[in-house]
């Protein structure tokens, strides 16, 4: 059994024994995935979650844990809390997160539902209302460990609340604790495995900010028509010098070069390879006149070169480019026109924003993902930070450490990304083209429409290769009914037999452009860019250990402690 020091112990006794949750004075909750889980959390029968989770023990662990267990599906389950918690009285948010298959397209994070008398959580939909959304994310660029607030304004409008540059999940295939805790003083701490990974204030940190500001621009003033914001022009009484000559060339022959001594200019710097022999499937009528291939001419890997000797060309010291007036300050220039500032007629102040923040009466995972074996475990809701850390050393850390050990045992993995056609099935291949898809420019404007096709043809292989394969076809056959058909003769004219490649030699002596950075040099700003413009996320029978100060029920299960 779980030990909890505290009133709370033999509540958590009566609960080990009779599978009763028990309410202690802070409200706290904790969710291990135990035996009865399924009692406690209830799937949503809303239609488009099609996935459904399922309670495993990860392999090697023998912890059982909440596993999303198929790919390219929504999901939604969810908990009532014995009784909601208060943020006004801080805010503490924990769990654990194991990718066992990796993390490449979706959502891996909770969100704790506002408590509501009228929420059934067999009608969760992605809508139903939450006071915080915590947890990992990834799809595409996007890499964030989200916290999203939502908070009341004095005009009864409820506003998301996105943490300014959040820090990124951990995408190794361990177990990590994710930790977010908001003080009463308005400020907040990210925690990763512990670690601090992000810490600051609600009112500074967050967009839109918790209190908008008390001056905004004027929305109907524009900037004038003679404004001038242009601050360098080009010299109106600059004229280009008489000796500039534009149409010197950038390099000239080196006359002072001499060919090195022993230079074999009747040597060809390539020959046929001696040894080379034709093969003999070789058809001269249906392949052309076998030619050997072609090898470095010995003599020349010998002596300083070979072939005609070619002077080299150097920069033209009277080389200028292209003449352009120098750039001097804009007579007219008045800066940058910024709009005249007015009375926010939305400003409001709040100093106490927790008191904001609905009470969290409810747990949920709903989430879409194109990937699977995501694990979930011990889930924290309370008001104290230091019980946050208890069970990350009694609960998360053995199994980290265990984990850890068997990881230096394990054969280094062959890397997905260099073989991913070869080594991944269809299904996941697909997943990895979603993801990419997803984050190409402009993509997310046709998110919404995207989404079902491509969930649809990662969970149906025969669909996804019939998508593939039937264009192909087609398109085959199209080809062979413009340029197949017998071959007229046998006979290969001289102009049609086989020509071999051009050789590396002969590519060299190809004449090959360089930029020039001279002429990059003189070419002048076409304008003073001047200040920017404004703009408005089976067990193997391996325990893992547990102290002794947090071994609660033996049969696992929801437990509220003090």
């Amino acid at each position: 059994m779980r030990s909890i020091q505290g009133a709370g112990a033999a509540c958590l006794a009566l609960a080990a024994l009779f599978a009763v949750q028990c309410v202690a004075k802070d409200a706290s909750f904790f969710e291990d995935f135990g035996t009865g889980w399924d009692s406690r959390w209830v799937q949503s029968k809303d239609d488009k979650y099609n996935g459904k989770f399922a309670a495993e023990s990860p392999k090697n662990l023998d912890d059982q844990a909440l596993k999303v267990p198929t790919k390219a599906r929504h999901y939604g389950i969810s908990t009532r809390l014995p009784e909601a918690v208060q943020p006004s009285k801080g805010l503490v948010l924990q769990y654990e997160l194991k990718l066992s298959e990796g993390l490449t397209c979706g959502g891996a994070y909770l969100k704790f539902i506002t408590d509501s008398k009228e929420f059934d959580p067999a009608s969760l939909k992605e809508a139903t209302p939450y006071t915080v959304m915590f947890g990992a994310d990834k799809c595409g660029s996007t890499n964030k460990v989200h916290l999203i607030l939502r908070h009341k304004k004095p005009n009864g409008e409820i506003e998301e609340k996105h943490l300014d540059a959040p820090p990124s999940v951990n995408l190794d295939k361990l177990t990590h604790v994710y930790t977010a805790i908001i003080e009463t003083d308005n400020t907040y701490q990210i925690l990763i495995d512990g670690e601090e990974k992000k810490t600051g204030s609600l009112f500074e940190d967050f967009t839109p900010s918790i209190n908008p500001p008390q001056e905004i621009d004027d929305p109907e003033e524009t900037k004038p028509d003679d404004w001038v914001d242009t601050a360098k022009i080009a010299d109106p009484e600059a004229s280009k010098p008489d000796d500039w000559d534009e149409d010197a060339p950038r390099e000239i022959l080196d006359e002072e070069a001499e060919k090195p001594e022993g230079w074999l200019d009747d040597e060809p710097e390539e020959i046929d390879d001696p040894e080379a022999e034709q093969p003999e499937d070789w058809d001269e009528e249906e392949d052309g006149e076998w030619e050997p291939p072609r090898i470095t001419n010995p003599k020349c890997e010998d002596g300083p070169g070979c072939g005609e000797w070619e002077r080299p060309t150097i920069p033209n010291p009277n080389y200028k480019g292209t003449w352009y007036p120098p750039m001097i300050d804009n007579p007219e220039y008045k800066g940058v026109w910024k709009p005249k500032k007015i009375s926010n007629p939305d400003y409001f102040e709040d100093k106490t924003p927790l008191n904001n923040l609905g009470d969290i009466g409810a747990v949920a995972v709903e989430i879409w993902t194109m990937d699977q074996g995501y694990f979930f475990d011990n889930v924290l809701v309370t008001n104290k930070a230091e019980k946050a850390k208890d069970y990350r050393t009694n609960y998360w850390q053995p199994k980290h450490e265990h984990e850890v050990e068997l990881q230096k045992d394990e054969v280094p993995e062959v890397d997905e990304d260099l073989d991913s056609e070869s080594s991944e099935s269809t299904g996941n291949f697909i997943s990895r083209a979603v993801e990419k898809a997803l984050s190409l420019p402009g993509m997310s404007l046709l998110k919404p429409f995207l989404i079902g096709w491509l969930t649809t043809l990662a969970a149906n292989t025969l669909l996804a290769v019939a998508t593939v394969a039937v264009p192909a076809v087609l398109f085959l056959v199209l080809l062979y009914s413009l340029f197949g058909g017998k071959k007229a003769s046998s006979v290969v004219p001289a102009d049609k037999k086989k020509k071999r490649a051009p050789t590396v030699v002969e590519v060299k002596k190809q004449d090959v452009s360089v930029p020039d950075v001279t002429e990059l040099r003189d070419t002048p700003p076409l304008g003073d860019a001047g200040a920017a413009p404004q703009t408005a996320a089976g067990s193997t029978g391996v325990h893992t250990r547990r102290s002794a100060t947090a071994s609660g029920a033996s049969a696992g299960g929801t437990t509220t402690i003090s």
